[in-house]
């Protein structure tokens, strides 16, 4: 992301643009350590505007990675009980279907099967859910990460917007998710959770807004976040 031109630069103080930024951190209930990492990053630019400043440290950190609807053939969703990957699931089937994939969706033990044995056609999107996990069980994280371990299958995390970041952050960690899903964005005012899940060493794949599978997983653009974060009115 290019800061903006000289043109467009706006006076503001370093102690403004921290006790903004900070203000906005606490709200989104951001984990401290990303909080303050973030700050600190966009201190280094106090001469533009706090939204600038912000969005730049953000586009600095979220890796965008959507899903490949033309080219995936396994993908794997991984997640706590209650995080959605059945609405995931079927958002991914729809947006398949819409480029002509022939698609299907199963449980992980029937669909890594067919991978396994090399029964799963070429031309077909398999979607499968592992079961849902207690976060807080610490052998679920060597159990799943070996599902993913086979040709074909991409095991992407799924973890709610709703959910406390600072354990969004250790299941990311935990699971060494390459890329992850938010859901529920539409029910959460704070962005703490979604931008715990893409900056602890997982890629953004999408987020989730709504409930029904024509409801298109979608992105998160810098620009706007960081204007959703700093305006205070919004809370």
């Amino acid at each position: 992301m290019a800061l903006p031109a000289a043109s467009n630069l706006v006076a503001f103080p370093r102690a403004d643009l921290r006790s903004s930024l900070g203000a906005a951190m606490k709200r989104h209930r951001l984990p401290e350590t990303l909080a303050q990492a973030l700050i600190r990053e966009a201190a280094n630019f106090p001469e533009v505007s706090a939204d600038a400043a912000l969005a730049f440290a953000l586009s600095q950190r979220m890796v965008p990675a959507p899903i490949d609807y033309e080219k995936a053939r396994g993908i794997l969703l991984v997640g706590p009980g209650g995080a959605g990957k059945s609405t995931v699931a079927a958002k991914i089937l729809h947006a398949a279907a819409l480029v002509g994939r022939r698609t299907n969706v199963t449980r992980a033990d029937g669909g890594l099967a067919l991978f396994r044995t090399g029964t799963n056609p070429p031309e077909m999107l398999t979607v499968m859910e592992a079961d849902g996990f207690n976060p807080l069980n610490a052998r679920a994280a060597a159990a799943f990460s070996a599902l993913g371990e086979i040709e074909g299958v991409e095991t992407i995390g799924v973890v709610s917007a709703l959910n406390d970041a600072e354990d969004v952050s250790d299941i990311v960690s935990a699971f060494r998710f390459r890329r992850v899903i938010v859901t529920h964005m539409d029910r959460t005012r704070r962005l703490g959770a979604a931008l715990a899940a893409c900056m602890s060493g997982a890629r953004l794949a999408h987020v989730s807004f709504g409930p029904r599978p024509e409801d298109a997983l979608e992105m998160l653009e810098p620009g706007s976040i960081a204007a959703q974060m700093l305006d205070a009115s919004a809370h």
